[in-house]
């Protein structure tokens, strides 16, 4: 039964849906948190596991999003699917976004392509060998000075005072949620290096998450 839900799941509208349904004041909640953890702003920005619609705060210049459903990507980018990764080095005006259908361990672009990359609700989908190879890749894609942000949902520390949350995690169709510390670990694993984090709740519904932002040396 849940297989099929999370096939349903794949359709943008109903993701949309759902995660509005599931997790109720996330935008308000986060917006501080992001106001934060995206300082300073970037030019070149990518959103690996982007999703049919930004979860995050508008950057101020390039954004260029990364998802394995081509779907999502067509309804990130208003209708595009880009197929030369080359563009994102000179984009055609006037697009302020482009669109790439690829696997977060095997991204498309040059070394040093991106002032910051990020992610958003994408690592408790990947095992962990997929996921150290995932940051490996956005690490290679960060130009020198430029910054890695992610956000994940965990586990919340205790199921009996979150239990509505716990249930939720509990159900996620992402068979990859991890403790704050088994995420940090992950990610000190993969790209050894400045990280530094803060635990959140990003819901109503009592949802948390772990905000980790790495700058590149």
């Amino acid at each position: 039964m849940f297989r099929a839900i999370y096939r349903v799941l794949e359709i943008p509208f109903v993701y949309r849906f759902v995660t509005t349904l599931l997790g109720p004041g996330g935008p308000r909640l986060r917006r501080r948190i992001e106001q934060k953890a995206f300082e300073p702003p970037a030019k070149k920005v990518l959103d690996v596991g982007c999703g049919p619609w930004l979860l995050t705060l508008e950057p101020q210049g390039l954004l260029v999003g990364v998802d394995i459903n081509e779907a999502y990507v067509r309804d990130f980018t208003h209708g595009f699917v880009d197929r030369d990764p080359a563009i994102v080095l000179d984009p055609p005006e006037p697009r302020r976004r482009l669109g790439y259908v690829a696997s977060a361990d095997k991204l498309p672009f040059a070394d040093g392509s991106f002032d910051e990359i990020r992610s958003s609700s994408l690592f408790h989908h990947l095992p962990d060998q997929v996921a150290a190879q995932a940051l490996r890749e956005m690490h290679r894609c960060l130009s020198k000075g430029g910054k890695l942000v992610m956000f994940d949902m965990i586990w919340p520390k205790n199921a009996w005072t979150r239990p509505l949350a716990w249930l939720i995690v509990r159900n996620d169709r992402g068979t990859h949620v991890r403790t704050e510390q088994q995420l940090v670990d992950l990610f000190r694993f993969a790209c050894p290096g400045p990280w530094v984090w803060e635990r959140h709740t990003y819901t109503y519904t009592g949802l948390e998450l772990l905000c980790l932002r790495y700058v590149k040396e």
